[in-house]
């Protein structure tokens, strides 16, 4: 799951306080979730992230998550209809490759021509993922999907209108700079072409540095 969001200036430092003591924890506690990481934006807007990582998508419609988001509390009540600009998803891993958790984070929402669906998949599986995070720097590499179904059910409980979805996403995990500039290039808009994607929401990749995780 991602939330990508922007806060008013004026908010911030409590906001971020909030997230990380009270809404991060509350999530990673539900049964299936794994971790939660925050990320702000080095070159990108909005300027927060936020990704969890579950068991599988199911675990966003259980009913102790959905719970959460229909017996929200004061404090939740009082930040997120202040989220803006908000970006988010919860999407299945298609792909993989790599370990461990970066410093900093690549991420490029995209859209895919669905005649070649099939075929990108096969070149970030077999191709591109294995040669990139053999590069200096580079850690993983993730491309995921979303879940339409997951969607629909959570957003019966949304309690701000205009939020914008992702359809797919590219997400590299760097431990430098350098890895983190290398996943910029290698993501450059002539290569995804060729392989029939185009950016969406964005107009090139993002990159973040690491605020806080938390494993479940």
């Amino acid at each position: 799951m991602l939330v990508w969001t922007d806060i008013p200036a004026d908010k911030e430092t409590e906001f971020n306080d909030w997230y990380n003591r009270e809404h991060l924890r509350e999530r990673v506690e539900v049964p299936g979730f794994i971790r939660g990481r925050r990320f702000s934006a080095i070159s990108a807007a909005p300027k927060y992230l936020a990704l969890y990582e579950a068991r599988s998508a199911e675990v966003m419609r259980s009913e102790a998550y959905l719970r959460l988001k229909r017996t929200r509390d004061a404090r939740s009540m009082q930040f997120v209809p202040l989220f803006r600009n908000t970006i988010k998803a919860t999407c299945d891993i298609v792909s993989h490759a790599g370990a461990g958790e970066g410093a900093f984070l690549v991420l490029l929402p995209i859209t895919v021509d669905s005649r070649r669906r099939g075929a990108f998949h096969d070149w970030v599986s077999k191709t591109f993922f294995g040669e990139l995070v053999q590069s200096m720097g580079v850690m993983a590499a993730t491309y995921a999907e979303q879940n339409g179904a997951t969607r629909a059910m959570s957003a019966a409980h949304d309690v701000r209108a205009g939020d914008r979805h992702l359809e797919s996403v590219l997400m590299i995990e760097a431990a430098s700079e350098l890895g983190a500039s290398t996943a910029v290039a290698r993501l450059n808009p002539q290569t995804l072409e060729r392989h029939g994607v185009r950016p969406h929401l964005a107009e090139k990749p993002c990159v973040f540095r690491v605020l806080y995780t938390l494993h479940a």
